[in-house]
């Protein structure tokens, strides 16, 4: 009898209830005593059934009834993720990963956001802390906290460029734990669908993406969720951005910036500017609005630029407007960022050092040009086809022309 079991057959004897007494309608008198036995694991729905029948939480049975000192490291870890606090955490938590923890949920969440953690330096180690939790998780019936945690596994397979391997084990995820749970909670389905819009475009499966992606606007429509409705309805611009739809592109970014101002998320707000920017000196090639929406950028983040898209942007915008030398100082102020992982996200930064190359062209250092024409084809080259990639290819025949 596992401590689940132990729990239910002690609350059922206290409240004087026999076996068909609280299983109701919803169970049997087999299921429930296996469950009791602990040769069955409750769904998540019949845990709930049973906490009804038996007048409590349903937390209440899944409770390891954890020492006060591991609930309070909980608690403790939880509020240091809640601030991105890395080194809090490690520290919190470096004495007890290699002991054997009970099985709660508890123990669970602290594993799994130990492995989040560190999974940013040490990869294998980070992901072997998460396996553990998803075991735990899997003895507790707590499915969908299961697919929280396989879902961030699959993102940092992406980020490391292993794309259809990540969508091959995400599919694999989903239809692995659709089979176990009734139910998989919606916020966590909205994760896990988010996720595959963004890797099929990363493979370049666009038709698929698109097809996906109204899937997951449908779904969030359908069912009153919010969640990254703003970085939804943004990807949906930039896809119609890349297919010259204007008036889906105003349409999808109009209700990203919405979704970002109703959430109060000025992370999201920012993004969403940068679009702007970008359509502006993509395909209206109105510089100067491209121009105003860097200024509300720079306005929200308090001067904190970053080294990546205002630069990249903001030197587009100048070259547009035929002012080449300054373009060329905000190139030289761009850096690659290194937490940038899909495909879409990297054609359009390798055209930062296309750029370069053009305007260094038009001043007259063709050398100088064929260098950072010749690295941004380089860097470009195994990444699927988009008009980023076209650009960069333009402009080394370009300025090997000019060699000539």
């Amino acid at each position: 009898m596992n401590e689940l079991g132990k729990r239910i057959n002690k609350l059922r004897i206290e409240r004087g209830m026999t076996l068909v007494e609280l299983a109701g309608n919803k169970m049997t008198k087999g299921m429930l005593s296996m469950i009791e036995n602990g040769r069955a694991n409750p769904s998540m729905e019949s845990l709930k059934f049973i906490a009804r029948q038996l007048g409590c939480d349903p937390h209440y049975l899944l409770e390891n009834h954890t020492s006060d000192e591991l609930k309070y490291l909980f608690s403790q870890v939880e509020e240091a993720f809640e601030k991105n606090n890395d080194e809090q955490i490690i520290n919190l938590t470096k004495d007890m990963l290699d002991q054997q923890l009970p099985t709660s949920f508890e123990s669970a969440r602290i594993l799994e956001i130990t492995g989040r953690t560190i999974f940013k330096s040490d990869q294998k180690k980070g992901e072997m802390l998460i396996e553990r939790a998803i075991a735990i998780y899997e003895q507790l019936s707590l499915f969908s906290h299961c697919v929280a945690a396989k879902v961030h596994i699959v993102k940092n397979r992406a980020k490391d460029g292993n794309y259809h391997d990540a969508l091959r084990l995400l599919r694999s995820v989903r239809k692995e734990y659709h089979e176990k749970a009734t139910v998989i909670d919606i916020v966590v389905e909205v994760e896990a669908n988010y996720v595959e819009v963004v890797i099929l475009f990363g493979v370049g499966d666009y038709k698929a993406g698109r097809s996906k992606l109204n899937e997951l606007i449908e779904l969030s429509r359908r069912k009153g969720i919010f969640y990254k409705m703003d970085d939804i309805f943004r990807i949906a611009a930039f896809q119609a951005l890349l297919r010259n739809n204007e008036n889906d592109y105003a349409y999808f970014i109009k209700k990203s910036e919405q979704f970002a101002v109703f959430s109060e998320n000025d992370e999201s707000l920012t993004f969403t500017l940068l679009l702007q920017a970008h359509y502006h000196n993509q395909i209206s090639k109105d510089y100067e609005q491209a121009l105003f929406y860097l200024g509300e950028f720079a306005t929200l983040v308090k001067g904190e630029l970053g080294s990546d898209y205002y630069y990249l942007e903001k030197g587009k915008a100048l070259l547009g407007k035929g002012q080449v030398e300054e373009a060329l100082k905000e190139f030289e102020q761009f850096k690659m960022p290194n937490t940038t992982s899909y495909p879409l996200e990297l054609s359009i930064l390798y055209t930062a050092d296309a750029y370069r190359a053009n305007c260094l062209l038009q001043l007259g250092r063709v050398k100088e040009a064929l260098i950072y024409a010749a690295r941004a084809a380089s860097n470009i080259g195994s990444l699927p086809q988009t008009p980023y990639r076209d650009f960069i290819k333009n402009t080394l025949d370009l300025v090997n022309k000019n060699l000539q």
